[in-house]
C-alpha cells in the first residue's frame, strides 16, 4: 500500500493543505509572500504531494525547486517546514508512515536548497543557411 493510500488519498491531502497554510502563517520563521499563491490559486504542491506519496504517476506542475525555495531559503526553514507538513498529514497520530515522508522529503533537501540550472534543451535544429534563404 502507498503513502498515498495510507495518508487517505487526494482528499486528505486537500484537506491538510487550510491546516498547513495556518500553521506556516504562525510560524515566524517563514514569510508567505512568495508562496500564498500556492494556497490560493495553484494546487502544485497538492498535487506534488500526491505525486510525491505514490498517489499519481507523473507530476507537470512547477519544478520543486521554484515550488518550495521561495519559502524554503535555508535548512531551518526547510526543516521546519517538514515538521508542519508532516504535522498536519499524520494529524498527531504516530505512525511509521511518518519516517517514511520525512526520508522522501530528505532526499528533496538538496534540489530544493541548492537547485542547479537545467541546461537548455534544443527542440530542433536548422541549418544557418536554411534559415538565411
Amino acid at each position: 500500500m502507498t503513502l498515498y493510500m495510507k495518508l487517505g488519498g487526494r482528499k486528505a491531502i486537500m484537506q491538510a493543505m487550510p491546516r498547513l497554510r495556518t500553521r506556516l502563517e504562525q510560524d515566524s520563521c517563514f514569510d508567505l509572500s512568495k508562496f500564498r499563491q500556492e494556497f490560493e490559486t495553484s494546487d502544485d504542491l497538492c498535487e506534488f504531494l500526491t505525486f510525491l506519496s505514490g498517489g499519481a504517476p507523473f507530476y507537470d506542475g512547477k519544478p520543486v525547486a521554484e515550488l518550495l525555495t521561495p519559502v524554503c531559503p535555508s535548512q531551518e526553514t526547510y526543516q521546519r517546514f517538514v515538521d508542519h507538513l508532516v504535522a498536519v498529514l499524520f494529524d498527531g497520530s504516530a505512525s511509521g508512515e511518518e519516517s517514511v515522508l520525512r526520508d522522501v522529503m530528505e532526499r528533496l533537501r538538496p534540489q530544493v536548497l541548492n537547485p542547479k540550472p537545467v541546461a537548455p534543451v534544443l527542440v530542433y535544429s536548422a541549418k544557418r543557411e536554411t534559415l538565411s534563404a
